[in-house]
């Protein structure tokens, strides 16, 4: 096997990481190259990895930056904690982020508010029933660090039974359609009772590409309706059907009880019926249950 990939890859790290720490001595020396704070704070797979990329020719900006120590922080320590706090003031001024996309930030508001109080949010939503496929497809991608597993109990609570209509899920080591959902719908909750109005901007996933120069605006990006350097990052690779092998109507029963009311304050004309059918037409890529 060619060594060239890895070479490659080694080498996109080390530009970064050099990059990155001349960026953070000159923004200790002379302060961050910014005109205002955005923080991404969509859910895992809503397109918070574009957020973070989009605008990276023109503003500094990251998803999922010092993703782990964030999240062992807030698992460790928790949230409104010092250390936790202590850790963001640095960063911010280390990092010097215009636009911070992580879907992390859900859970550090209360911190990251009091500490930048003038900040802004913006909200990415994907329909719950396409978000959990593509959370499914990418949880099965590869298998993760253990901080992630302990990351991944903490959202989303006990693992699915390996029996009854949700066996799918427990078959392969996945939580339960409503640890998934009620995850979802807090996600989409929490920033609406926390962040103010005029602060918040929230964007159908779907949308992200259609609404560049909104977003851009918001963010105070230079040259917004300059077309933006991704619309689309980290598409899920392989689809694995977990969801065709879940009765519909415990599906169909799951997404309406567990995210509906949410779904229709921010998609208007949701219906779980028409989010799961767009859902199940996909044909999946995985014989593995063939």
């Amino acid at each position: 096997m060619s060594k060239r990939p890895a070479i490659k890859a080694l080498r996109v790290h080390m530009q970064r990481a050099v990059r990155d720490n001349g960026r953070g001595i000159a923004n200790l020396v002379r302060g961050p190259n910014r005109t205002c704070r955005v923080f991404g704070v969509g859910a895992a797979k809503t397109g918070t990895h574009t957020i973070g990329e989009m605008f990276a020719d023109r503003v500094p900006s990251a998803h999922e930056m010092d993703v782990d120590r964030l999240i062992r922080l807030l698992l460790d320590e928790g949230p409104n904690s010092p250390a936790l706090r202590r850790f963001l003031k640095v960063r911010d001024r280390w990092r010097g982020l215009q636009i911070d996309a992580s879907h992390v930030n859900i859970f550090l508001l209360d911190d990251l508010m009091a500490l930048f109080p003038d900040s802004r949010y913006l909200l990415t939503v994907r329909s719950p029933a396409l978000w959990l496929r593509s959370f499914l497809d990418d949880s099965l991608r590869a298998d993760a660090a253990p901080i992630w597993h302990r990351f991944r109990d903490f959202r989303f609570g006990a693992k699915a039974a390996a029996d009854g209509p949700e066996a799918a899920l427990g078959e392969d080591g996945l939580y339960t359609v409503e640890g998934y959902l009620k995850y979802w719908a807090f996600s989409v909750t929490e920033v609406q009772a926390r962040v103010p109005a005029d602060r918040l901007l929230v964007v159908p996933t779907e949308t992200i590409g259609a609404r560049a120069a909104e977003i851009a605006r918001f963010a105070q990006v230079p040259d917004p309706d300059r077309p933006p350097a991704t619309t689309h990052a980290y598409r899920n690779a392989q689809r694995f059907g977990v969801l065709d092998r879940i009765p519909r109507a415990h599906l169909e029963a799951r997404l309406e009880t567990l995210a509906g009311p949410v779904a229709r304050t921010v998609l208007p004309g949701w219906t779980a019926a028409a989010d799961l059918g767009a859902v199940l037409q996909a044909p999946p890529q995985d014989s593995r249950h063939g």
